[in-house]
């Protein structure tokens, strides 16, 4: 089969488009042909060598849709011919290997060419805003990267969920996303001081949540932009650069803390949350943004597009 490959850390360069042998589903394992895949900011960070698991070669992508085509000893849920969705390891390619925990059962209706870039962006920003901070209707969430998959969501979400959003971003394209998904502020952060309008916004209150995958000055200034017991949740680090948070940022009970799929909280429960979400797809209430589709074997052109940060919404790729 054909798969996403990198043999070496570095730029869009090393990403290659290879034959590979198909993967056999082991215990507690399904085997599935790929409909749709995407590229995500954790796939460039993975390319770049950021991550722990620094094993080489590997076949990129962390999320796929597509047909059941083996079930590994032991699986007795999902059957043969189902169509899937799943967070999956190595999902760049024309087959790949899930999880049972992690695969996501299709319901009637829904578009396969996009399934491949919904688990991770959805059920992030799912638990960002359910899962790790109690939120009531009419709280002011702020929502860095607002064009990016996850901050397309969480827009989306906000809004259904009668949460107040404060929307930033680098280009007026990205502002003018946000507000067609129902930002109800949008900021600028090339032209304006981002944490002196939230400031000036809720009248040096703060807010309860900051949501941010930026990393470096960005989370820095975030925490200041905190309420009393506000919690600042970074998921991610588009900048690469590191921060390091003062203490006397947390003071009055804040908090910071870092979140990722599944490793920060892995008994979070994702079935329950994607059963919700579909609910709101299916019914046209959110939606995934797609800023490109191209062929897997464009896999490089798409680390690329990621890499200058002018996405709007998800990269997807076809088999």
């Amino acid at each position: 089969m054909k798969a996403v490959r990198i043999h070496a850390f570095g730029g869009p360069e090393v990403v290659t488009y290879e034959d590979i042998p198909q993967p056999v589903p082991q215990e507690g394992q399904v085997l599935f042909r790929v409909t749709s895949t995407c590229v995500n900011y954790a796939d460039v960070q993975w390319r770049l060598g950021n991550y722990v698991d620094r094993t080489l070669p590997a076949t990129l992508g962390r999320e796929a849709a597509g047909v059941i085509t083996a079930l590994g000893p032991g699986v007795t849920t999902l059957q043969v011919g189902q169509s899937i969705m799943a967070r999956a390891i190595g999902g760049n390619a024309q087959y790949a290997i899930a999880q049972v925990q992690n695969v996501f059962p299709c319901p009637p209706g829904l578009d396969m060419a996009q399934a491949g870039g919904i688990p991770i962006v959805f059920l992030t920003a799912y638990h960002l805003l359910r899962s790790l901070k109690s939120l009531q209707p009419g709280d002011t969430v702020l929502v860095h990267a607002a064009a990016s998959g996850v901050g397309t969501v969480l827009i989306q979400l906000c809004k259904q969920w009668g949460l107040r959003s404060i929307a930033t971003a680098s280009s007026q394209a990205k502002l003018e996303l946000a507000r067609s998904l129902g930002a109800d502020v949008t900021i600028n952060y090339t032209n304006q001081d981002f944490e002196a309008e939230v400031m000036r916004l809720t009248d040096r209150a703060g807010v309860p949540l900051v949501l941010e995958a930026v990393g470096g000055e960005v989370t820095l200034k975030s925490a200041r932009c905190l309420a009393p017991f506000g919690c600042l949740v970074n998921y991610g680090n588009a900048s690469n650069q590191p921060a390091s948070i003062p203490l006397s940022s947390l003071r009055e009970q804040r908090a910071a803390m870092g979140f990722s799929l599944p490793s920060t909280f892995p008994r979070l429960d994702s079935q329950t949350a994607m059963a919700e979400i579909l609910d709101l797809i299916l019914a046209h209430k959110v939606r995934l943004v797609v800023d490109q589709v191209l062929p897997l074997s464009e896999a490089a052109k798409a680390h690329a597009h990621l890499s200058n940060r002018g996405t709007l919404g998800k990269v997807l790729l076809i088999p």
